[in-house]
This record gives C-alpha cells, sequence and structure tokens, in this order.
C-alpha cells in the first residue's frame, strides 16, 4: 500500500512537471507577447524573409509580434500585434532588419519627429513610413557567377608549389610562375562571369548609395560608442576585478559551508529513515492529535490562559518512580491531600 502511494505521488509529479515544461516549450515556439496586444498594419515595397512569428523590437527589445505578411494592391502589408504598454506614433517608421546570419528578420520601429500623436487601435502605417531595408542575399547572389567559375583544385595547386618551393621541397620558380600564368589565363577567360559580377553588384551599390545618410549616422553611433568605452575603460577594469573578487568570496563562502551542509543533509536523511520507520506511531500520534487538543479547549474555554494545578510529579526510570515534588505534600492546595 506504501509503495502504491509512492509510485502515484511520483507518476503525479512526473505529470506536472512534464506539463510545465510542454507550456514552455509552447510559448517559447509561438514566441508570444505578454500581456495585452493590439493589432496594426503596415506595408512594404519588399518584405522579404519577414514571417509570422518574427519579433518586433523598439530599441532592440521585443515589444511585439508579426502575426502575417500578405500581398495587398502591389504592396506587401505585414499584420502585427504590439504590446498595449508599447505606444507607437503617427510618424513613427517600420524597418526590415537582420537578426541573425541565418537570414532571419524582425521589425524595427525607429521613432519619427517626436510626434505626440498616436496611432489609433488598428491604424495603419503607410508604405511611406516603412523601409525593406538591406538586402544581403542580393549582394551574396551577386557574388554566384564567379564562385562558380573559380575552381578549388587550382588554388590549392597554386598555393602548394609556393610552399614547396619556399621550403626547398621540390619545384623551380620557373614552374611556379607557369603555374601563375595559368590561373591568371584561366581568369582572363572568365571576365564575361566578372562582368556578371559586377552587373549584379550595381543595384547593391546603388542602395548603399541612396542609404549614405543612414551609413554616416552608424558609423557615428559607433564612434561614440568606441569613445565612451574608452574614457570608462578605468572603471570595466575595476569592475572586472570587483567580479574576480567576488568570485573567489563566493567559492571561500563555498568551501566553508560544505561541511555544515553535508552534515545537515545526513541528519536530513537520517530523520527522514526514522521518519519513515516509525510512520505507525507518528500516524496514531495525529489520530489522538485532535482529542488532546480538544481536553486543553475546555479549560481554556474562558480566556487565553489554561488553568492547571500540579498535584504530584514523578520520572518513571524502569526500576521505579522517583518523586520529583515536595516532600510536604501536593504542589498545589487545589489538590486534596
Amino acid at each position: 500500500m506504501r509503495g502504491m502511494r509512492g509510485a502515484t505521488l511520483a507518476f503525479a509529479a512526473f505529470v506536472i512537471a512534464a506539463a510545465l515544461a510542454l507550456g514552455v516549450l509552447a510559448n517559447t515556439m509561438t514566441n508570444q507577447v505578454s500581456g495585452g496586444t493590439t493589432t496594426y498594419t503596415a506595408d512594404f515595397t519588399n518584405a522579404s524573409g519577414l514571417r509570422p512569428g518574427d519579433d518586433v523590437r523598439a530599441a532592440g527589445v521585443k515589444v511585439g509580434r508579426v502575426e502575417g505578411v500578405r500581398l495587398h494592391r502591389g504592396l506587401a502589408r505585414v499584420t502585427f500585434d504590439l504590446a498595449k504598454t508599447q505606444p507607437i506614433y503617427a510618424d513613427t517608421q517600420l524597418s526590415v532588419r537582420y537578426q541573425n546570419l541565418l537570414g532571419q528578420r524582425y521589425l524595427a520601429m525607429l521613432p519619427g519627429d517626436r510626434s505626440n500623436q498616436r496611432l489609433e487601435t488598428s491604424g495603419h502605417v503607410p508604405v511611406e513610413r516603412t523601409d525593406p531595408g538591406f538586402d544581403l542575399t542580393a549582394l551574396l547572389n551577386g557574388f554566384e557567377p564567379l564562385f562558380a567559375a573559380l575552381e578549388p583544385e587550382q588554388v590549392n595547386q597554386l598555393s602548394t608549389s609556393i610552399v614547396a618551393v619556399m621550403q626547398g621541397q621540390g619545384g623551380t620558380i620557373e614552374s611556379l610562375l607557369t603555374e601563375t600564368a595559368e590561373l591568371t589565363n584561366h581568369l582572363a577567360d572568365k571576365d564575361a562571369v566578372i562582368g556578371d559580377v559586377l552587373d549584379n553588384l550595381v543595384p547593391v551599390l546603388t542602395d548603399l548609395s541612396d542609404r549614405d545618410e543612414q551609413l554616416d549616422q552608424t558609423v557615428g553611433d559607433l564612434r561614440a560608442m568606441m569613445r565612451t568605452l574608452a574614457e570608462e575603460r578605468t572603471s570595466i577594469g575595476e569592475s572586472i576585478d570587483g567580479v574576480s573578487a567576488l568570485s573567489e568570496a563566493t567559492a571561500d563562502l563555498v568551501a566553508e559551508a560544505r561541511p555544515a551542509v553535508k552534515h545537515d543533509v545526513r541528519s536530513l536523511r537520517e530523520f527522514g529513515r526514522i521518519s519513515v520507520a516509525e510512520l505507525n506511531r507518528i500516524n496514531g500520534l495525529f489520530e489522538t492529535l485532535p482529542g488532546a487538543t480538544a481536553a486543553f479547549a475546555r479549560p481554556m474555554s474562558h480566556g487565553t490562559w489554561l488553568n492547571m494545578h500540579i498535584c504530584n510529579m514523578g520520572v518513571d526510570i524502569g526500576q521505579g518512580d522517583i518523586n520529583v515534588g515536595p516532600r510536604s505534600g501536593s504542589y498545589s492546595k487545589a489538590c486534596t491531600p
């Protein structure tokens, strides 16, 4: 009976833990926004790579979630939810940005001219205040013809010949120059491929030239951040020293507390063993406890005190009783002799 009860409790604990883990996993996969949300829409000329479930961020902090992307009158209409605590104004700008090198995007909220007019519920952000962002895929695709034309075997052979000649392990300068000339001729034969690469990069460079102000701002912000770090290098160094001292103090504290904790754990294990061995007596104690408390409740019914008269007291040591009371008689006058 005791084993079945333990197995039932263990199974119940496992079910609760599994349900909690499943809830955390489901919340992570759905990427839900905590608290109440408000739905908005925005139009983009290009929303490539943006998917439902992607983040909506303001100053790098997640404040919402993309709910859907669909085609609407030749534009990409993005539906997204924002936390009710996050305001969006009539001049707020939205931009699609890269979240990581795997190509995952997120929707960035950029402040406008500090307008105090908040966008109404279920409001819409027009295409004039959205930015599709820089298409990194177009840049990589522009180099694709050149990547396909180069032969890794020729590059490896040239590198091997250079190492061999320089280390005196064989080959001559003449053979090295011959292989270099062959590789140069091979690249010269690929002038059409290089031309295709340049043609593919023209739209990318044009896009970059249109964003010169943003690039200047990014470089300026980076310069300001590096200047601030340089000015605070002493504080940063002192913080690192403080963390090191804290780590050492924590290690010493753990080393000092380990014996006491070990003793407490051993005592707790012994207490558990005794409790299991005396389980029947403990159950009997709890069964008789209501009657004992009821007996005390009756004399305490007139107030928050207990009227008791100890008439005699003795100690049973196995060989007989030892009277610890006064030799003259009872403890209290209320006791009859």
